[in-house]
C-alpha cells in the first residue's frame, strides 16, 4: 500500500490552491503558435474563480497542447518590457496552474511568482491568498519540503488582512508542519503542534497534524492513539457541520489505516478497511487497498484478487462517467489506474500466475505518473526473475532507483532492491562464465 502524501490540506477545510487542471478551451492538434498566442491572452478575460475553474477542466484532457500554450506564454511573458506583462493576476494563475499539471514546474514557478508580486502591488488579500497557495502547492509537489517551510513563513509574516489570507495562513502553518516531519525535524515540528493545541484544548484539527507527524516520526502506536482521539472529538463536535465531519471521519479512519500497516498490524488495517468498504461501497480505493495488504502479507489471495478486480472495476465505471461528462478524453478514459494494476499484478504474482502478472505489471508503469514508482517497478522486476528473465529485471531494477523515494518505506524498499539486483548480477555473470 503505497502512501501518497496530500496536495492539498488534509481535510480539505483550508484554503487551497483548487483549480482544477489544465488551461484554455480544447483546440485541434495543428493549432498554430499564433492561434496558441491568442488562446494565452483570451485567459485575461476571465473574472470569476468559476470560470477559471471552467477553463482548466477544459483543456485538461490535451496535455500536449498545454505544454505548448504554457511555454508559449512563458516566452511572451520574459519578452514583455518592464511592467507591461501580457497577462493578468487570473490569466497567470491559470498558466500556472496549467504549467504544473503538465509538470512544466519552472514555466509554473514564474507565472505564481508573478501572482504573488501582483498580489502584494495590489494589497488584495484574496489575491495573495490564491497566488501563495498556488506556489505552496507547487512547491510540495516537488517534494522542496525547505522552500515549502520558507514560504510558509513568508505567508506567516504578511500584514495583509483579510479572511482569505487567515485561510492561506493556517495552510501555511500546515504545510510548515508536515515539511518539517518529512525532513526529519519532527521534534520542532511536534512543539509547533501542540503550540497550535494549547490554542484549541478541545480542537481536533491540530490533533491531525500530531498524527502526522507522529507517524513520520514512527512513532506508530502514539500515532494510532492521536487518530483514535481525533475521531472520538469529532463524533463529539456538535457545531461541525454534518458533510465535514463525515468527511473528516472517513479520512482518519482511511489514515489509520496506513499507520496499521507501518505497525505490522495487518489484521487491524483490514478491519478498518472492511468498515469503509461498507459505509462507502463505490470507492475503489478500499476494495484496492484491503486486496493489496492481504495480497502483500499472503493473507486471503484469492479473495484479494476479487477486490482488486472490483476496484479496477469501479475505476472504469468512474471514467467512463467523467468521459460522459465531458471532463476527461477517451485516452485517459481508457487508461487504468496504475496503482491498481499494480496491486492486481502483485496479487498475481502471489498465485504464481507469472504472465498474467507480468502483463498488469507492465502496462501499470507505462503510465509516466502514477507508474513511476519504486515499488510497482520492484514488482515487475520480481516477476522477470520468476519467470526465469532475470536480464531483464536487472534492467528494471536499475531504472527503478532512479526514483525518488515517497515514503520511508521506500528507503527500505530500495535496500532490498539493491541486494536483490547485486545477487542477479552475480548469477549472470556465473550463467557468462559457463
Amino acid at each position: 500500500m503505497r502512501t501518497v502524501l496530500p496536495r492539498c490540506v488534509t481535510f480539505g477545510l483550508l484554503l487551497c490552491a483548487s483549480i482544477g487542471l489544465a488551461t484554455a478551451a480544447p483546440v485541434p492538434a495543428g493549432v498554430t503558435d499564433e492561434q496558441l498566442k491568442e488562446r494565452a491572452l483570451q485567459l485575461n478575460e476571465l473574472t470569476t474563480t468559476k470560470a477559471m475553474d471552467e477553463k482548466l477542466v477544459e483543456v485538461g484532457k490535451q496535455k500536449d497542447v498545454a505544454k505548448r500554450l504554457v511555454k508559449i506564454a512563458e516566452k511572451m511573458h520574459k519578452d514583455a518590457k518592464g511592467n507591461d506583462k501580457p497577462f493578468k493576476f487570473n490569466a497567470a494563475i491559470v498558466l500556472g496552474k496549467a504549467a504544473q499539471n503538465v509538470k512544466e514546474y519552472s514555466i509554473a514557478d514564474t507565472f505564481y511568482s508573478f501572482s504573488v508580486d501582483n498580489a502584494l502591488k495590489l494589497q488584495s488579500g484574496s489575491k495573495l491568498a490564491l497566488a501563495y497557495s498556488s506556489l505552496l502547492d507547487l512547491k510540495w509537489d516537488q517534494k522542496e519540503y525547505a522552500e515549502v517551510e520558507a514560504l510558509a513563513m513568508k505567508m506567516l509574516e504578511s500584514d495583509i488582512p483579510g479572511k482569505e489570507m487567515d485561510g492561506a495562513k493556517s495552510l501555511g502553518i500546515e504545510r510548515m508542519i508536515q515539511a518539517k516531519a518529512l525532513r526529519g525535524d519532527t521534534d520542532e515540528a511536534l512543539r509547533i503542534v501542540n503550540n497550535l493545541m494549547a490554542l484549541d484544548k478541545n480542537g481536533w484539527y491540530a490533533l491531525t497534524l500530531k498524527g502526522f507527524v507522529q507517524r513520520q516520526a514512527r512513532k506508530y502506536d502514539d500515532a494510532i492513539e492521536t487518530y483514535n482521539e481525533v475521531l472520538a472529538r469529532v463524533a463529539k463536535d456538535e457545531k461541525l457541520d454534518e458533510k465535514i465531519k463525515k468527511n473528516v471521519t472517513l479520512n482518519t479512519r482511511y489514515l489509520l489505516t496506513g499507520v496499521y500497516v507501518d505497525n505490522n498490524k495487518v489484521e487491524k488495517a483490514a478491519e478498518l478497511l472492511q468498515g469503509l468498504i461498507k459505509d462507502e461501497p463505490d470507492s475503489a480505493t478500499y476494495y484496492n487497498d484491503l486486496g493489496f495488504i492481504w495480497a502483500d502479507n499472503d493473507m486471503k489471495l484469492e479473495e484479494s484478487e476479487k477486490l482488486i478486480r472490483k476496484a479496477l472495476e469501479l475505476d472504469e465505471k468512474a471514467r467512463k462517467k467523467l468521459l460522459e461528462e465531458g471532463k476527461i478524453d477517451k485516452t485517459t478514459a481508457d487508461q487504468a489506474n496504475a496503482a491498481y494494476l499494480d496491486s492486481l499484478g502483485w496479487v498475481l504474482y502471489k498465485n504464481k500466475k507469472y504472465k498474467e502478472a507480468k502483463k498488469n505489471l507492465m502496462e501499470a508503469v507505462k503510465d509516466d505518473d502514477e507508474g513511476a514508482h519504486l515499488e510497482i517497478w520492484d514488482h515487475l522486476a520480481d516477476t522477470h526473475v520468476a519467470l526465469g528473465e532475470t536480464k531483464e529485471a536487472v534492467d528494471i531494477w536499475l531504472k527503478a532507483l532512479k526514483f525518488e523515494d515517497v515514503s520511508k518505506r521506500d528507503a527500505e524498499r530500495r535496500k532490498k532492491i539493491t541486494e536483490k539486483l547485486n545477487k542477479a548480477r552475480a548469477e549472470l555473470k556465473k550463467k557468462e562464465a559457463k
